[in-house]
């Protein structure tokens, strides 16, 4: 057990693990759960049927919106698609936004069986097309994958005439990459994820799959009408918008709200099937979101209002009960309600206006009293502190673990961080610092302007995947670094690759420009700036809280970032202030005047010596055998390291002696 029990007092979407009264707030988790049923019983009856429709919660902070989204996914299971959301500080919300978090929620494991979501959702989907029953895809896909690869064509295809005669609105080639999935080997399946997200696939990942280039903006939303039409016949989206008081803006601003408001509604009215699930603190709601809506918005993001309660004096005493069957068997062996004080207990059951999270944050501090030694002078035990310090510092780490990990795993499926994250993060972190960032430079790039007395300076966020972008984005920065000074920013281990010559020569070209930087981030600060702009979005939201249970504000939180955090030192905020040359790196030299580096001693290097030549996924492959850690990105900094010739993007051979 942690040093202060019940510690978790934040619920975690995504557990498998749920301690749950489920009469707290029954008829709101029953009405959302009867809408996805709704769906799943309209998804065969035509084109009439299976209409969005939307729902708001509100409620104050720690009443348990987050817990109701765990609540709903255990009740339903893999037979709805859930999707949750939260407003980015570094970007509006916008129909690619919504794509990409519901392709990443149909990559999820959702059964013992350690089934994707999208195996459940399309599954159900070929099923029903197939004339056999919905309820049971896997059963039904299992049997499609023992056939042959004409038989599973074919399947596709039958499948995508039938569902486009009922429902005109799809698009089929959408439709044929999500079914490829479903028969896909792994490297295959990456590249089609990359491609049905909207995100930016590589070359080698559009030469994989046959495609000439990523999604187009007017592409997405037929994706998402697609995906809302095949989720209706098993797995019905459930699209939740989550921590909706951070839309809200300084200085009365409300572009963000207005943005939010068109979205939702165009969801609501063009695509088939969702679940539009709304969670928002009352006040911010009532005060700064619903006066800015104009009335056609209101109408259909007001649609069905819900209000979450807090519990009853009987579901305080059970959430009580349920805490307290986790600690260990000795002390819960003894009767109820030890080992908390039967006064305490039964003034947390009387008190108004305490939320769960409150209770369990109470139950916490009693239980921590109850455990010091009886002999220890009470002088010497440990104060229940008022300090908010400790458990910032606790929330930061626990943000700052899940940052990296958010890391590994895109690095894990060869790709970057999203730009708009990092661009998040650095608004965050400039902001602490006093440093109020502008408007995007391009409105195509993610990008901050910086404005320092007269001093400009121009930021861009260079994380594209396909050479030809990246090639355009150094263009911009070129030509905005001979106005004014201008950083280039980007990831380090999404390394550029050896064959990108004109990048490398572009690059290049805007390190000789006065003014210009590139600055490669590095894992650690990466995780810090992600990690930054989660703290701030959860302290607007009022889910930061302190030892008695009750929300640090928000000018609290900032004021111990600006202590503790230091995030000047950061590199590339460091870069972006001009304060600092660290991370500031030139680029991989152009090929005409690289010089040989020091032998590499890593997994591609042997791999390479033994084989000669090889494709570059069969030496990621490879490498991974002798370093778990390798990745696309690793491989290819290694083989900068190395005297190799390139053939085309995916061929390399190595040109240095037998070893």
């Amino acid at each position: 057990m942690s040093a202060r029990p019940f510690s978790a007092v934040h619920a975690d979407a995504w557990s498998s693990e749920l301690l749950d009264v489920p009469s707290l707030n029954k008829s709101v988790s029953d009405f959302l759960a009867q809408r996805v049923e709704d769906v799943r019983r309209a998804g065969a009856r035509g084109a009439a049927a299976g209409s969005s429709s939307s729902v708001l919660l509100l409620g104050i902070a720690g009443s348990g919106k987050t817990h109701l989204f765990a609540r709903l996914r255990r009740q339903i299971g893999p037979r709805a698609v859930f999707v949750h959301t939260r407003p980015e500080l570094g970007a509006d919300p916008s129909p690619r936004q919504v794509l990409a978090a519901v392709v990443r929620s149909l990559r999820r494991r959702v059964s013992v069986e350690s089934r994707q979501q999208v195996e459940v959702m399309a599954g159900a989907m070929l099923a029903s097309v197939g004339g056999a029953k919905s309820h049971f895809p896997n059963a039904y896909l299992d049997g499609c994958r023992a056939q042959s690869l004409e038989a599973q064509h074919a399947l596709i295809q039958r499948s995508i005439t039938d569902i486009e005669a009922r429902f005109p609105e799809i698009w089929p080639r959408y439709l044929e990459r999500l079914l490829d999935v479903l028969f896909a080997p792994a490297p295959k399946q990456r590249a089609l994820f990359a491609w049905l997200s909207g995100e930016e696939p590589s070359q080698l990942e559009l030469d994989l799959i046959g495609e000439r280039g990523g999604l187009q903006d007017g592409d997405v939303l037929p994706a998402l009408r697609t995906l809302g039409v095949v989720a209706s016949f098993g797995a019905p989206i459930v699209l939740v918008f989550d921590q909706l008081e951070n839309l809200v803006e300084e200085e009365g601003r409300t572009g963000r709200i207005v943005a939010y408001a068109r979205l939702l509604s165009e969801l609501r009215d063009t695509v088939r099937g969702l679940v539009l699930v709304q969670m928002a603190l009352q006040n911010a709601w009532v005060t700064r979101i619903h006066p800015a809506l104009h009335e056609s918005d209101r109408a259909r993001l007001e649609e069905t209002v819900k209000h979450l309660a807090l519990p009853r004096p009987e579901e305080k005493r059970q959430l009580i009960e349920l805490w307290r069957a986790a600690l260990p068997e000795e002390e819960r062996a003894r009767p109820f309600p030890h080992p908390f004080p039967a006064a305490e207990v039964e003034k947390w059951i009387r008190a108004q206006g305490m939320t769960p999270r409150m209770l369990m944050q109470a139950c916490g501090e009693a239980y921590l009293r109850a455990s010091m030694p009886a002999d220890e002078e009470p002088a010497s035990c440990e104060p229940v502190s008022s300090s908010t310090d400790e458990p910032l510092r606790v929330q930061w780490d626990e943000r700052l673990a899940q940052a990296r990990a958010q890391i590994d795993e895109e690095a894990q499926q060869e790709h970057g961080v999203s730009a708009d994250t990092i661009r998040g993060g650095l608004i965050a972190a400039l902001a602490l610092l006093g440093v109020k960032a502008g408007d995007a430079v391009k409105k195509d790039i993610p990008s901050l302007k910086l404005r320092q007395g007269d001093l400009l300076r121009d930021v861009l966020i260079a994380q594209h995947a396909h050479h030809r972008s990246l090639a355009s984005v150094i263009r911009a920065a070129t030509g905005l670094a001979r106005e004014h000074p201008a950083i280039l920013l980007r990831e380090r281990a999404f390394a550029i690759r050896p064959t990108w010559k004109e990048v490398e020569r572009l690059l290049s070209t805007f390190l000789e420009t006065p003014g210009a930087r590139f600055v490669q981030i590095d894992r650690e600060d990466l995780a810090r700036l992600i990690a930054l702009e989660d703290l701030l979005s959860a302290a607007r939201s009022q889910d930061l809280c302190g030892h008695d249970g009750q929300p640090i504000p928000y000018a609290d939180v900032v004021g111990w970032a600006e202590k503790e955090l230091r995030c000047a030192d950061w590199a590339p905020v460091a870069a972006a202030l001009d304060s600092a040359e660290a991370g500031s790196l030139p680029p991989p030299e152009p090929g005409p005047k690289r010089k040989p580096g020091p032998k590499a001693t890593g997994g591609a290097r042997v791999v390479l010596g033994r084989l000669r030549v090889a494709s570059i996924d069969r030496l990621v492959v490879e490498a991974r055998a002798l370093e778990p850690g390798a990745t696309s990105s690793t491989v290819t900094a290694e083989l900068r390291g190395m005297r190799i010739k390139m053939f085309g993007d995916a061929i390399v051979a190595l040109e240095e002696p037998w070893l």
